[in-house]
C-alpha cells in the first residue's frame, strides 16, 4: 500500500514547473538508474547496456525516474530462464533526442502498445509480476511534461522497444 501512495505522489507532482529545467547529462542520469537497479539487475543475473547518451534539456530527477521505471521493467518483465538484458540508445531526431529502452524479456504485444501508458492498466495480475501499474503512466507523463512523445515500438527481437524524444539543449541567443 506505501509502494501505491509513493507512486502516486511521484505521479502527481510531475509537470509542476519548468524553474528545475537544466541541461542534463543524460548519460549519468541512466547510470544513476543502473546504479539504483543493481540488486534487481544481480538477481536476474542480468545487463544494462547504456550507450552513448546526449545531453538533454529537462529536469534531472525525473528523467532518472523515466529510466528507473523502463530499465526496471526490462529487468522484471524477463522470459523465464533468459537473463534479461536491456539496451539504452539515443540517436539525434531533428532538434530532439530519440532515445530506446529495449529489452529481450516478455513483451508487449502490439494491440496493448497504448494502453500500458495508462495509469493503473495492467497486462499482468499482481501475483505474477509486482507493482502498482504507474511506472509506464509515470513515464509518459514524465516524457510528454518535458515536450516530448513516447510510444511502444516493434523491435528486432523478442522483447519490449520503448522509444521517446527529448529536447536537445537550446542555444542561447546573444543579446
Amino acid at each position: 500500500m506505501q509502494q501505491l501512495i509513493n507512486d502516486l505522489l511521484a505521479f502527481s507532482r510531475v509537470g509542476r514547473s519548468t524553474e528545475s529545467f537544466t541541461d542534463v547529462d543524460l548519460g549519468a542520469v541512466a547510470t544513476a538508474a543502473a546504479t539504483q537497479l543493481e540488486v534487481a539487475r544481480a538477481d536476474a543475473d542480468g545487463e544494462i547496456l547504456v550507450g552513448e547518451l546526449p545531453t538533454v534539456h529537462g529536469d534531472a530527477s525525473l528523467l532518472q525516474a523515466l529510466l528507473l521505471n523502463l530499465i526496471g521493467n526490462g529487468l522484471k518483465f524477463h522470459r523465464d530462464g533468459v537473463p534479461p538484458v536491456v539496451r539504452v540508445e539515443a540517436r539525434p531526431d531533428g532538434d530532439d533526442w530519440e532515445v530506446t529502452v529495449a529489452d529481450n524479456g516478455i513483451g508487449i504485444e502490439p494491440e496493448y502498445g497504448e494502453k500500458v501508458f495508462v495509469i493503473f492498466q495492467r497486462l499482468h495480475g499482481r501475483d505474477v509480476y509486482p507493482g502498482t501499474g504507474i511506472g509506464l503512466a509515470l513515464a509518459k507523463k514524465i516524457v510528454e511534461f518535458h515536450g516530448g512523445h513516447i510510444r511502444l515500438v516493434d523491435g528486432p527481437g523478442p522483447g519490449a522497444t520503448v522509444r521517446f524524444t527529448l529536447p536537445a539543449p537550446r542555444e542561447e541567443t546573444p543579446t
